[in-house]
């Protein structure tokens, strides 16, 4: 039988493989098919197992995956130019509702977008039941490339084209989506403040944070001649109500340039980036930080064999940042400090970042991901890298007022005796599943990390839930 097949009856592939150094665990938990080109990086369920979408010669799927490698198809895409959808982009959203929601090629097939659609955003089931929500029409925007949800329960999201912008097919959009699929455009990009958006986080101060991989001050004839009159890049934030900010223009021969993906925030506030070019074409690739009024700082600078940034930075529960490199003949896990300090936790003979998501830490304290074209028959894998972190606790929403529920992802919350919200005991909360569990924000707490007495112990949050007004 196929790996294909295989796959798509949801068996176990490859466990096994497992190398060990220092404290450290790398596993291959999994062989994909042959036709997977590309994936998104990966999110945890309620239900404890890891979502996410791959990229197929035939379209792509939507995919669940056990932590031990159980890789159940959810949907199927087709090639190109389909109503309901075709070629994912970007990672799923975990949802307020228990859903997932994503984003798409296809959809209507009128101009701007000729045959192939403008695309859409849709939510699936964990079960599997597939919903189109909205169809992008060029003028809301055309091929979407980011989603979130925001604190108000709404959706955020960016579109790679599109918008009433200066570009040729429009420079992107931002909009705004119901629940219920109504999208409401929040601003166009006109070039000079962006061009090709790659998508939105939300602040801890409510505002939408983002980046352009084009576009910005630095044009023709100053330093981006590369990228033709477009511009290094930007960063940006918005309100939810659309009053856009240029934080930041990239000028490559300071900053470098091209950021691929959006920013991620740390504990402390800053955000934090990663650039495909690195400072004066002299590197391949940086990783920046920049606060919410615009500081910008470059905290590292990749040379030798490390190239191309072409995936971010997740925060992890020990307060750093992990990333993931390609490279001519070894790829790179690795760990940033908020200060800068840049460790190399794993390297391996294959391409974790090129055609792959970043890696993700799981509730169980593990690192999960994929590298692509580079596994066995030369296919793309997942693998988990077990690092000595410590189990945690993280939310569907990290903000709430007291008197409403927040929703809390986790390992062994069965038994769960206490929930406090920076020291104030919850006196109300459910546990749904080992994985998963609500709880009442209490009246008189404040803003600080959540903490779960268990039978096993005490699992504290990997973020601070953030008390809203």
């Amino acid at each position: 039988m196929s790996c294909w097949k295989k796959v798509a009856l949801g068996c176990a592939l490859f466990a096994g493989m497992t190398a060990a150094a220092s404290a450290q665990t790398f596993t291959t938990l999994a062989q994909f098919g042959l036709q997977y080109i590309g994936f998104s990086s990966f999110i945890q369920g309620r239900d404890g197992n890891l979502y996410g979408t791959a990229v197929a010669y035939s379209g792509g799927s939507v995919l669940k995956i056990t932590p031990t490698g159980t890789i159940t198809v959810l949907h199927n895409f087709c090639a190109q130019g389909c109503r309901d959808g075709s070629i994912p982009g970007g990672s799923l959203v975990l949802g307020t509702d228990g859903n997932f929601y994503g984003l798409a090629g296809g959809g209507i097939t009128t101009n701007p977008c000729a045959y192939y659609g403008c695309g859409i955003v849709y939510r699936i089931t964990p079960a599997g039941v597939y919903t189109v929500l909205h169809y992008f029409n060029g003028s809301d925007g055309n091929v979407p490339s980011g989603l979130v949800e925001g604190s108000d329960k709404n959706f955020y999201g960016t579109t790679t084209f599109g918008g009433s912008g200066s570009c040729d097919i429009g420079c992107g959009t931002i909009f705004k989506m119901t629940a219920a699929g109504v999208v409401t455009p929040l601003h166009s990009f006109n070039e000079s403040d962006g061009f090709l958006p790659t998508g939105l986080v939300q602040g801890a101060d409510g505002d939408l944070y983002g980046t352009t991989r084009w576009g910005g001050q630095y044009a023709l004839n100053v330093a981006c001649e590369e990228f033709g009159a477009y511009g290094c890049g930007t960063v940006f934030k918005i309100t939810t109500s659309g009053a856009f900010t240029l934080l930041h223009s990239f000028d490559v021969r300071a900053d470098g340039a091209e950021p691929y993906v959006p920013v991620a925030q740390a504990n402390d506030g800053t955000f934090y980036g990663t650039t495909f070019v690195g400072r004066g074409w002299y590197s391949n690739g940086t990783v920046f930080s920049i606060t919410s009024t615009g500081v910008f700082t470059t905290v590292y600078n990749f040379v030798g064999t490390a190239t191309y940034q072409t995936v971010g930075l997740f925060p992890a529960s020990d307060g750093n940042l992990y990333g993931t490199t390609t490279c001519d003949g070894e790829g790179l896990i690795y760990s940033i400090s908020q200060s800068g300090a840049f460790t190399s936790v794993y390297a391996a003979g294959c391409e974790f970042g090129s055609y792959a998501g970043g890696v993700f830490q799981a509730t169980n304290g593990v690192f999960y991901g994929v590298y692509s074209l580079e596994g066995q028959n030369g296919v793309g894998e997942l693998y988990s890298l077990d690092v000595g972190l410590d189990p945690f606790v993280t939310f569907v929403l990290p903000v709430g007022r007291p008197g409403q529920t927040a929703q809390i992802l986790g390992q062994g919350l069965t038994g769960t005796t206490s929930v406090t919200f920076n020291g104030v005991a919850a006196t109300k909360f459910s546990v749904v599943s080992d994985t998963y569990m609500t709880a009442v924000v209490p009246a008189g707490t404040s803003t600080g990390p959540v903490v779960i007495t268990t039978p096993t112990g005490t699992l504290t949050s990997n973020v601070s839930f953030r008390i809203s007004k």
